[in-house]
């Protein structure tokens, strides 16, 4: 039996939320040290379980942390009398940060492995949230999909048209571009996404229903 199987999936989202709240408060590295070899094995374990890709959960996880890196970047070094050195308190607050920001994204990860869309779009109407806030998130999780669509839609058409990203000028020129046209993209479709639910007569309380006869 799954061990994951025992939480609803609206369950699930909160203990993230506590979850988060928690980590965000621990000052010991030591104690964060351990939590995270812990709970990445754990997470390990679950990917196996469920056949999920290490390949990619490892690209996620890269691309996540570079977000560390630029804190390590700026936090490591202060501007004194001598000029550019080390910043002791600076380093143990990178790292602090580094393994706070890591322990929830493997938090994250396991208790929202096997969760798709559909069942994550069920699991926030059955919070006790405003209406107004729920429809946000239903609208919001529906235009991340969106994007990640035409973002994988670009990067084909680059690649066939022998796109090779370097470190100069025109790489960074052709990024901005990019950026910019998924931008617009998202928002054309996800324009048209809405006009079609409102067609349609979509209503909140249409997707609680669909959850609570299922």
């Amino acid at each position: 039996m799954n061990f994951l199987a025992i939480f609803q999936p609206h369950l699930r989202l909160i203990y993230v939320f506590l979850c988060g709240l928690i980590v965000s408060t621990m000052t010991h590295i030591s104690t964060l040290i351990i939590l995270n070899l812990v709970v990445l094995g754990g997470l390990l374990i679950a990917l196996i379980r469920y056949r999920k890709s290490l390949t990619s959960y490892f690209k996620y996880w890269l691309k996540l942390n570079l977000f560390t890196l630029l804190v390590w970047l700026t936090l490591s070094w202060k501007i004194t009398e001598q000029g550019l050195v080390l910043n002791p308190m600076g380093i143990q607050l990178a790292l602090l940060i580094t393994l706070r920001f890591n322990l929830i994204l493997s938090l994250t990860r396991l208790l929202l492995i096997d969760m798709n869309e559909s069942l994550l779009l069920q699991a926030l109407c059955r919070l006790p949230l405003p209406e107004k806030l729920l429809h946000l998130f239903v609208l919001t999780v529906r235009y991340i999909s969106v994007l990640g669509d035409v973002h994988k839609k670009m990067d084909m058409a680059m690649r066939a048209r022998g796109y090779q990203p370097k470190l100069n000028g025109r790489t960074l020129f052709i990024a901005a571009q990019r950026v910019a046209l998924l931008l617009i993209h998202a928002l054309v479709k996800a324009e048209k996404t809405e006009m079609a639910l409102k067609a349609r007569g979509f209503q909140l309380h249409d997707v609680k229903k669909t959850q609570d006869k299922s």
